[in-house]
């Protein structure tokens, strides 16, 4: 939802209490936002004010932002006019989403002088101006712009500020019950009350307007035409109490949406059952959600950045697969070719020149004839000559060609694991350890100061629990996977792995004087094809054995394992109930 007017009222009843600190420092991050550091009687504090086109805001932070190696010229502008100056005033004009701060600064000589910054949230239009309190002329702005862009005002340098223009609706605030009922019912009363509400009133967003429906009771009205004066009796408390929340400081900031897993932010709790998490005050709602959202940028980034070089490595290996069969192919018949070259050789009086093909019998089995093709640019000693060629070449690269096209296999087999385990990344930790990993097998460019994984490298294994009581244990990328079957797993565990597919190790725990069920077999297999590459098939084979007939040969990959004694289970990919684990209640935290 937008940054609207009671969420900005919100986070302006956090900012009141920076009122009398002095700027201390006066950052630019990127080309719409300002970081303004105040220190006073709460001590040293960030105070961001931004005029993104869709994230517009302000707000208490305690968030760290990178700064560019040269400033703005508009950070340039803010240093000499409000460097040391002292916040006196900060408010929110009335309906508006547009910010007043008063700042008592001093100009190039020594002489007080009175700066004001005024922050304009306005979507595609939002600002940042700094005027000539005095004056009002504008000193400058982030964005600049003539009468070509807007016929209403000019923000430039030396011209006189004009605020944005006033709506032509009455403002919510100052309307009696009188005035709301002649706004609401001299309009078109086919509407809900909701948007009847939000067309007719200023200073109402489209979900505040539903909020303040559903708290009437008129949330599921179709339209407005039964609207009574108790129904709009109804409508004015609420904006009566609404207008004491905001006199009071009395919200309620939330994130909705599951947690982690945020959708978006408000001033106050949900009506219905909509899951939400409440916080202490607007500003720290406002942080957890955009470093939510940030982190979630930066994985997904980075996420896609991986995909494309293991994508394209598969892709590589897959093609260089496909050439080496077809060579391999040749090889394995290399004594077709040595019996046509003989053949030639027996029959050359009865091949003519410029022939294409021709069939003699065969040595072995006289009643049968064999085919051989010829090209007719050659004498048939030549033809015999090239047949003699190819199956010398094919005896000779025939080895050489096994072992490549396995190597290959293999290679292949791996990257695509590491597919499996890109796909399994919750979290940047998980990103960190695939990378890593991608960097030792040479498919990524080691980084300098790169953060190590050792923490997603050691993390505990996913834990889940079947239907019928048992543990299940699952490994969310290779190093996991080896950590899980070599050092947590007891030999008489078993062992789960989707047959002949990429995916995750999973390990059933044996329970004390207690039989491995149909029901946990069954469900530990699901969730090790759950947790492949065959996620999305229907039925899957996955391969079980105890956890001591799984061995990993030396020099072999991360994750690459061999097994025998297995059994075989065709299950449906589903997931299981997962046990809360130290590190999950760590990522809740905001560790992740």
């Amino acid at each position: 939802m937008p940054f609207d007017t009671l969420t900005m009222a919100a986070a302006v009843h956090d900012c009141k209490q920076l009122a009398g600190s002095k700027l201390t420092k006066i950052h630019q991050p990127d080309r719409f936002s300002v970081l303004l550091r105040c220190y006073g009687p709460q001590g040293n504090c960030k105070l961001l004010l931004s005029a993104h086109p869709v994230d517009g805001r302000i707000q208490l932070t305690d968030r760290t932002y990178d700064n560019p190696a040269k400033p703005p010229l508009f950070c340039m502008v803010l240093r000499k006019h409000l460097d040391g100056a002292r916040l006196t005033n900060i408010v929110q004009l009335p309906g508006e989403r547009v910010v007043q701060m008063d700042f008592a600064a001093h100009d190039e000589i020594g002489q007080p002088t009175n700066r004001r910054l005024m922050l304009e949230v306005m979507g595609k239009h939002s600002n940042l101006i700094l005027l000539d309190a005095d004056t009002n002329l504008i000193i400058d702005a982030a964005r600049r712009y003539t009468h070509m862009v807007s016929r209403y005002r000019e923000v430039l340098p030396g011209v006189p500020y004009l605020p944005p223009p006033p709506s032509d609706k009455p403002l919510w605030s100052a309307l009696t019950a009188e005035q709301l009922a002649e706004a609401l019912l001299n309009s078109d009363l086919q509407q809900s009350p909701a948007r009847l509400l939000q067309t007719n009133v200023a200073g109402l967003s489209p979900y505040l307007c539903r909020k303040i429906c559903a708290l009437c009771g008129l949330a599921d009205w179709a339209n407005s035409e039964e609207l009574g004066e108790y129904e709009l009796t109804r409508l004015h408390e609420q904006l009566q109490k609404l207008a004491a929340i905001i006199e009071n400081g009395g919200f309620q900031p939330v994130l909705l949406g599951q947690k982690h897993a945020w959708q978006d932010f408000y001033a106050l709790p949900p009506e219905d059952a909509q899951p939400h998490q409440q916080f202490a005050t607007m500003s720290e709602a406002l942080d957890a959600f955009y470093q939510r959202r940030q982190d979630r940028q930066a994985f997904t980034g980075e996420h896609s950045h991986l995909h494309k070089l293991l994508t394209r490595e598969q892709q590589r290996l897959t093609k260089k697969i496909k050439l080496e069969e077809a060579d391999y192919a040749d090889a394995v018949e290399a004594d077709k070719y040595k019996n046509a070259g003989d053949l030639l050789m027996a029959y050359l009086h009865m091949i003519k020149p410029g022939q294409t093909e021709i069939a003699l019998p065969d040595f072995y089995e006289p009643e049968k004839e064999v085919k051989i093709h010829l090209k007719p640019e050659l004498s048939a000693v030549d033809n015999a000559k090239r047949y003699f060629h190819r199956y010398n070449k094919a005896k000779k690269t025939e080895r050489q060609i096994k072992q490549q096209l396995d190597a290959n296999r293999s290679e292949l087999e791996y990257v695509e694991s590491l597919l499996v385990a890109l796909a399994e990344a919750e979290n940047t930790a998980d990103l960190l350890a695939t990378a890593q990993e991608m960097q030792d097998a040479g498919y990524l460019k080691r980084q300098q100061n790169q953060p190590k994984a050792k923490s997603a490298a050691r993390k505990e294994p996913e834990k889940f629990r079947t239907s019928d009581g048992f543990t299940v244990l699952l490994g969310r990328n290779n190093r996991q996977n080896d950590r899980l079957t070599g050092k947590i797993a007891d030999k008489e565990d078993l062992w789960f792995h989707t047959q002949k597919i990429p995916g995750s190790h999973v390990i059933l725990r044996r329970e004390p004087n207690r039989d491995f069920s149909d029901t946990a077999l069954a469900e530990a297999a699901a969730l090790a094809a759950r947790h492949s590459q065959a996620r999305e098939a229907d039925k899957v084979p996955v391969d079980y054995t105890a956890v001591k007939n799984v061995k990993k040969p030396n020099g072999a990959k991360p994750g690459m394992v061999i097994y025998f004694e297995q059994q075989t289970l065709y299950v449906t990919p589903k997931d299981l109930q997962p046990i809360e684990t130290a590190n999950e209640t760590a990522n809740e935290n905001g560790t992740d």
